[in-house]
């Protein structure tokens, strides 16, 4: 596991460490999907968004979507915000 320092600008935008990007081969115009877990936010890249890829994902983010039960948070709800910041 590799941690960098990095901040966030004015727009809101956070830089990705150069040597984090040159070691995982990240390009400009990649995609992330953004978690917020109690004060906790992190990245996933996306490679290749296909059913494997979904699966994959549901696995890594087991632990997060118990995480967001015992919070409260309903899958349901999640799905609402997710079409409500599409809309925006």
């Amino acid at each position: 596991m590799e941690v960098e320092i990095t901040k966030m600008t004015s727009r809101g935008q956070v830089v990705i460490p150069q040597d984090i990007r040159e070691k995982e081969g990240l390009e400009e115009g990649e995609k992330f999907v953004v978690i917020d877990i109690n004060g906790t936010i992190l990245l996933k890249r996306i490679k290749n968004l296909n059913t494997k890829t979904l699966d994959n994902f549901e696995e890594t983010f087991k632990s997060l979507w118990e995480t967001a039960k015992t919070s409260g948070i309903s899958e349901r709800g999640v799905e609402r915000e997710i079409q409500d910041y599409r809309k925006s």
